[in-house]
C-alpha cells in the first residue's frame, strides 16, 4: 500500500514536472516571440573565430568524394556521377511530374553537405516526390570560385538535356544560397533556358558584406571570418564580382525567387537588399522575415524550421497558391 502512494506522488511530481515546462516554455514564446526550441538550437551552434579559420586553411584537404552518412535514407535510390571531377548524387524523381531539386549546400565554401543539408533533402524528396541533384562542388582550400562555377554551368546544361527548364527549381542554403544567385545570372548571362524558381535561404550574396551592428544577435557567424573566406574564395577575382556578389549582378529576367532570412543574422541587412534590387528589376520575388531567428533558419530542427520546410514543399509541389495565400512563415516586405 505505501509503494502504490509512493508511486502515486512521483506520478503526481512528474505531471506537475511536466506541466511547468510546458507552461515556462509557453511564456517564453508569448513574451520572446521564438519558440523554446529555436532558442535551443540557435545555441547549440558554434561561433566561427580566427582559430577555426587558421585551421581549416592549414588543412587544405581533398573534399572530392564524400559518402551519405549511414543515418541518412533517401526514399528512392540514390546513385553518383561526375561532371568532370565533380561529385553529385541524384535521387530520381517519384515520376516525371515531378520538379527536379539542384540544391546547392552552404558551409563557406569549405564545408561539405551538413546534417540539416542531408534532413532537409530527404524531407522534400519524401513529402513531394522531386528529383534531388546535390553535388559536391569544388571547395576550399584546394579550389576557388574559377573552378566551382564552370562545372555547375556544365552540370546545369547536362540537366537540360534531360529535364524541361521548367521541372528544375535551384535552391541553396548560405554560401550554396549565394551561388544558386550567381548561377541564375550566368545562365540568364549565356542565354540558357532559366531554371522555373529559385529558393534562397539566407543567402551569402556579398562577400564583403555582413551587417557589423547585427554582429551582436549572430551567434553562428563572424564577419571578420567570413571576409576572410570571402577573399579567399574570390582568389584573383574582384570580391565584387557577381560570381562571388551577387548581389551586384543583373537581377532583371530572373525567375521567381523565395528569400529567407531571419533578423539576428549578419546577412539580413544584405538580404533585404537583395530583395529590393531583384524587385526594382521586375522579379517576382518574395521575401520571409523571421524576427529574432538567426542564420539559415528554415533548416532548424525546431517550428520556425519546419514550417518554412512546409512552404517550400509547397513550392515544390508546384502550388504557386502557397505564394499568394496567407502562411505561418512570416513574410515580410521593407
Amino acid at each position: 500500500m505505501k509503494t502504490k502512494k509512493i508511486h502515486i506522488r512521483l506520478l503526481r511530481a512528474v505531471i506537475v514536472l511536466i506541466a511547468a515546462v510546458i507552461l515556462v516554455g509557453l511564456g517564453f514564446w508569448i513574451i520572446d516571440g521564438r519558440s523554446p526550441l529555436s532558442f535551443i538550437v540557435s545555441h547549440l551552434w558554434k561561433k566561427s573565430n580566427m582559430e577555426i579559420y587558421e585551421i581549416r586553411k592549414a588543412e587544405n584537404t581533398d573534399k572530392s568524394t564524400i559518402e551519405i552518412p549511414d543515418d541518412v535514407t533517401f526514399p528512392r535510390e540514390v546513385t553518383q556521377y561526375r561532371v568532370g571531377h565533380m561529385q553529385v548524387f541524384e535521387s530520381p524523381a517519384q515520376d516525371n511530374s515531378k520538379p527536379v531539386l539542384l540544391y546547392i549546400h552552404g558551409g563557406a565554401y569549405y564545408e561539405n553537405f551538413s546534417s540539416q543539408n542531408w534532413k532537409a533533402m530527404v524531407e522534400w524528396a519524401e513529402t513531394t516526390g522531386c528529383c534531388i541533384v546535390a553535388p559536391n562542388y569544388p571547395m576550399l582550400y584546394q579550389y576557388t570560385a574559377k573552378d566551382a562555377h564552370p562545372l555547375m554551368l556544365q552540370l546545369y546544361r547536362r540537366l537540360l538535356e534531360r529535364f524541361p527548364a521548367q521541372r528544375i527549381i535551384i535552391a541553396g542554403d548560405s554560401a550554396g544560397g549565394g551561388f544558386a544567385l550567381a548561377l541564375a545570372q550566368e545562365i540568364k548571362a549565356d542565354s540558357i533556358d532559366l531554371p522555373s524558381h529559385l529558393i534562397l535561404i539566407s543567402p551569402w550574396v556579398d562577400v564583403t558584406g555582413g551587417d557589423d551592428a547585427l554582429q551582436e544577435h549572430d551567434v553562428f557567424l563572424n564577419n571578420e571570418v567570413l571576409r576572410l573566406i570571402g577573399a579567399d574564395w574570390a582568389a584573383e577575382l574582384d570580391t565584387h564580382d557577381p560570381i562571388v556578389s551577387p548581389l551586384y549582378g543583373d537581377m532583371q529576367g530572373l525567375p521567381p525567387t523565395e528569400l529567407f532570412t531571419g533578423t539576428w543574422e549578419v546577412f539580413y541587412t544584405d538580404i533585404v537588399k537583395t530583395y529590393n534590387k531583384m524587385n526594382a528589376a521586375g522579379v517576382d520575388v518574395r521575401l520571409h522575415v523571421m524576427e529574432k531567428m538567426g542564420h539559415a533558419y528554415p533548416l532548424w530542427s525546431c517550428p520556425e524550421g519546419k514550417e518554412a520546410r512546409e512552404y517550400i514543399a509547397e513550392i515544390l509541389s508546384g502550388n504557386e497558391c502557397a505564394r499568394m495565400a496567407s502562411h505561418k512563415v512570416k513574410s515580410d516586405s521593407p
